[in-house]
């Protein structure tokens, strides 16, 4: 037994555990131990911005992986002596081999989103306190100008108001009853975006026909808990903690020198809930029309059950759907099906038959067929790129 205990390599996880993205990195790190690593794990409850634990001055460990957030955490750990991974993203460099979130990637990926609702109108708010919120602010900005958008930013100004006080709240109902009419606003994260839609019901605004929210993280619990339900920009930090724990295993037992490695792991889809499910159409049967799909698209639906739901002639909706969306109804449908084939691929292991016969594609080739053509990749390679371990079935 002793010898054993002696083989286990020993590991700390300084990460939060009071959000999804902090319980994500470990459940990510745990998929790296479970295919075969011998690691002793000594984790905590921790909590962002937490001074360095005391016991870590006196610590006879191998390794560590940690949310590098400040100068003081970053100074505790080089006296470690230790290989570090650093997982954090508020800083502007690290002295440690770093994984994160491509922050970039993810302002993309939401800019993208709420300009398929065809509002007129886009704003960002977020917290000019941490990096990875300016960085999230500006590639948005810089999508919704690009493509000529009227785009706004939350402001807080030099005399901030404490974190959820009143006076925060004042200012947020001001800007938003301030933003033109429909907007989309992304939000920095979920617990910012749940601020937002507090904030509307004081305003008398509605969500999402004049205000559509998305936030960052899909934290299920808060997400679930918004009224209305709050979609959001589902990261890949399981996967971000497999990487940190590769980079880990690799420094501690092959002793290699420790290289500024960088690594940026994309987001994987936004999950809609009802604070984005809404288009800014004034039409009764494209609204009902792109209900319908949303509501059957992986039932193996085609234009005609559409219109069997929706009374109109098929060139009347397509038409339409044309003109107010820029897309025609049966280019929907393939397009909302691919969707759920990219959320099956990332939160299943299910083979690529299953997901074929789940999402109503006749058969696994043509799955792949259409998925090749839609997102450049197989679904075998999509699949590879976002997940954490290697075991998923495929």
């Amino acid at each position: 037994m002793s010898t054993s205990v002696k083989s286990r390599l020993r590991v700390a996880l300084l990460i939060e555990t009071s959000n999804r993205y902090g319980r994500d990195l470990l459940h990510g790190v745990h998929d790296w131990v479970s295919a075969g690593e011998r690691w002793s794990i000594r984790s905590v409850e921790q909590q962002r911005h937490s001074p360095p634990p005391a016991w870590l001055r006196e610590w006879q460990g191998d390794g560590i992986i940690a949310r590098v957030d400040s100068d003081e955490i970053a100074t505790a750990l080089k006296r470690t002596g230790l290989p570090v991974v650093d997982v954090s993203a508020e800083r502007p460099a690290s002295e440690f081999p770093h994984v994160g979130i491509n922050n970039r990637a993810v302002a993309q990926m939401a800019a993208t989103h709420l300009l398929s609702k065809k509002l007129s109108n886009y704003a960002f708010c977020g917290d000019d306190r941490f990096l990875w919120s300016r960085k999230r602010g500006e590639t948005f900005m810089q999508v919704m100008r690009a493509g000529r958008k009227s785009c706004h930013e939350f402001r807080q100004g030099n005399r901030r108001p404490a974190a959820g006080s009143a006076g925060e709240m004042d200012l947020l109902v001001n800007w938003l009853k301030q933003l033109p009419k429909p907007v989309g606003v992304f939000a920095c994260y979920d617990e910012r975006a749940q601020k937002i839609l507090e904030a509307c019901h004081q305003a008398g605004l509605t969500v999402p026909e004049e205000v559509a929210v998305l936030g960052v993280d899909d934290d299920e619990l808060i997400c679930e808990l918004c009224d209305p339900p709050l979609s959001s920009v589902l990261l890949n930090a399981r996967r971000t903690g497999y990487e940190a724990a590769a980079i880990l295993s690799n420094l501690m037992t092959k002793r290699a020198p420790v290289s500024l490695i960088s690594r940026e792991i994309e987001p994987v889809r936004v999950v809609e809930r009802h604070s984005t499910d809404a288009i800014a159409v004034n039409d009764g049967h494209v609204a009902a029309a792109l209900l319908y799909i949303r509501e059957h698209s992986s039932d193996g639906i085609d234009v005609s059950d559409v219109l069997r739901a929706v009374p109109v002639s098929r060139t009347l909706l397509e038409r339409k759907f044309v003109k107010l969306l820029g897309v025609s109804p049966h280019r929907l449908i393939k397009r909302h099906k691919i969707e759920r084939v990219c959320q099956l691929l990332v939160e299943s292991d299910l083979a690529i038959a299953r997901v074929a016969d789940m999402t109503g594609f006749e058969s696994a080739s043509y799955l792949s067929a259409a998925f090749l053509r839609e997102k450049g990749e197989t679904p075998r390679v999509y699949r590879a790129r976002h997940r954490s371990t290697k075991t998923g079935k495929v």
